[in-house]
């Protein structure tokens, strides 16, 4: 077994349900409330999965989305994974809840959280300038701000760098060459010389060309590979088996993924099929650059922002906000590679991601420690239903379920007084 690959284990409701079959344990359960799965007694937690999976239904019923995958990941890491819809239109494949799709900027947190423990082995100073990792890179010295970015305005995208991904040169590289494999500075060339959004550390500007820049002082830092890195200090250690480089256009379970930007970004609708896809991925690198499955994004979220990667210390700081506003949905700020917003009275630290074809939004929620993830293949949403609103629907089910629930204001208490770290210092 390779060490990108690992079957899913079977959920433990599923498996008590069938340890209890017989009339006289089944009547025995109706009485031992205390029985319970994730923190909730089997009923509440059939109650829960069925509720989650109707507006799952609903979503998919509204034709917004050809297939849908979620994850909810409890504080004990009990974890249920749900899905409905296809995860392929034309081969009439059911999208399973174990499917692997792009996960986007997601990949963020990865390489922030790479960035923040080479930091705590003092080996990146956060304050220290880019450049000053990069003096031997000739294309550095032609981007935006060059001399003035530190490596904390990159990771909360202050340093004015302005963004590549959008820039039309590129898409027609690609769809002369699909496979074309991208250098940092080959990516890069394509805002050399044009002008910053903002001086650096002086305004907010979400661009994936500051993690390009991470993603190269982690390699000159370590003299080795990003994806190796990763592996490593995140992936292994974390146990996230299902999550493995989208550095190739074969991807192993790769689903179907459809896109809306057919002029835009001059590819075709269906931008994957048959584990393969319309380009080579290889372009996102460590803006993102991952695939994965929603229970790998709950599990790597539980552990991110519940206090098991970072010390204490470095977890606040990547929590903390840049004191910038910015365009994220809901007025959410951003701190060191993460989204910190608040929705309808609850805190939530996560992040969103895109790649043609494809939709993620993963959140922690420190009131409850719980982590939520929903994914689909598609970003060409139809009708009223958005993404956005069927995940806090699916969030606000969660709460309402769970012993307790209610917001953190009808709890009496600050969105964020669950912030408190547990790693060791």
């Amino acid at each position: 077994m390779s060490p990108w690959q690992r079957s899913f284990s079977g959920q433990g409701v599923q498996m008590i349900k069938r340890a209890l079959c017989l009339p006289f344990l089944a009547a025995l359960l109706m009485v031992a409330t205390s029985r319970t799965v994730g923190g909730m007694s089997i009923p509440a937690a059939e109650i829960l999965s069925k509720a989650l999976q109707s507006r799952l239904d609903a979503f998919i019923a509204s034709r917004a989305v050809p297939g849908v995958t979620f994850s909810l990941r409890r504080a004990d890491g009990t974890n249920t994974s749900l899905s409905s819809g296809l995860a392929d239109l034309e081969e009439g494949a059911p999208m399973l809840p174990d499917a692997v799709m792009f996960s986007g900027s997601v990949g963020k947190t990865y390489a922030a959280a790479i960035i923040l423990k080479l930091h705590e082995r003092g080996q990146v100073d956060l304050h220290a300038r880019a450049a000053d990792y990069l003096r031997d890179e000739a294309w550095f010295p032609r981007i935006a701000n060059a001399g003035e970015i530190t490596v904390e305005m990159l990771l909360n995208h202050t340093a004015g760098v302005p963004e590549y991904v959008y820039k039309k040169e590129i898409w027609q590289e690609l769809r002369r060459n699909p496979d074309r494999t991208w250098s940092v500075g080959e990516r890069l060339s394509f805002i050399a010389g044009n002008p910053p959004p903002h001086p650096a550390g002086k305004g907010w500007a979400y661009a994936d060309s500051h993690y390009l820049i991470l993603g190269r002082i982690i390699e000159k830092v370590t003299g080795r590979s990003y994806y190796d890195v990763l592996y490593e200090m995140v992936l292994k250690p974390c146990r996230l088996d299902r999550t493995r480089p989208a550095d190739r256009r074969a991807l192993a379970g790769l689903v179907a993924g459809y896109t809306r930007l057919t002029e835009d970004l001059l590819l075709p609708r269906k931008v994957s099929g048959n584990g393969a896809y319309a380009f080579n991925p290889q372009l996102e690198w460590t803006g993102g650059g991952l695939v994965t499955t929603v229970s790998d994004l709950t599990s790597w979220a539980r552990q991110l922002y519940g206090g098991a990667v970072l010390k204490p210390a470095t977890r606040k700081r990547m929590l903390t906000p840049a004191p910038f506003p910015t365009t994220l949905a809901e007025n959410a700020g951003y701190g060191l590679g993460t989204f910190i917003g608040e929705n309808d009275g609850t805190a939530y630290y996560g992040h969103s991601g895109f790649v043609p074809g494809f939709l993620t939004i993963l959140q922690y929620l420190p009131r409850c420690g719980s982590a939520l993830a929903l994914q689909v293949n598609s970003d060409d949403l139809r009708g009223q239903d958005s993404l956005l609103r069927l995940f806090n629907d699916l969030k606000h089910i969660v709460l309402e379920h769970e012993p307790g629930g209610g917001n953190d204001a009808e709890r009496g208490r600050s969105p964020w007084s669950c912030c408190a770290g547990t790693a060791k210092e």
